[in-house]
């Protein structure tokens, strides 16, 4: 679909880099994907490369199942829009207003709160647990 709609020269498709070299292209990218496995079971998986994301201050598209966490930072923290697999046209939709926004120089996010998803605080709610 990238093809069909003209957007290879928007997209650099990478493949496997290093984690430093991922970091970097983060930092440089304009829109940042975040896929889960529609599944009951990946409800309550938290990859590290959201937190990654969020410090990124890149819009984020997450996809994932109804219900997850990570819907639930990726609202709260105001760092991009989730979707649900079967929302494809609001996801083209928003997509398209990304787009627009790029062009027009203008594709930016304030993520809200992001200072309780570092490793500190994050290590140190989880301390108050134990």
């Amino acid at each position: 679909s990238i093809k069909a709609n003209n957007l290879e020269t928007y997209t650099n498709c990478l493949g496997y880099v290093s984690h430093k070299e991922a970091i970097l292209h983060q930092q440089k990218s304009q829109v940042l994907l975040l896929i889960e496995i529609d599944s009951e079971d990946t409800k309550a998986i938290i990859p590290g490369k959201l937190f990654e994301y969020i410090a990124s201050r890149r819009p984020i598209i997450a996809i994932g199942p109804d219900g997850s966490d990570i819907e639930n930072i990726v609202t709260k923290s105001a760092s991009g829009n989730y979707f649900r697999y079967e929302e494809s046209e609001l996801l083209s939709s928003v997509i398209l207003g990304y787009f627009e926004r790029y062009k027009r120089n203008d594709l930016y996010v304030e993520p809200k709160e992001i200072e309780k998803y570092s490793r500190r605080n994050l290590t140190f709610e989880l301390s108050k647990l134990l």
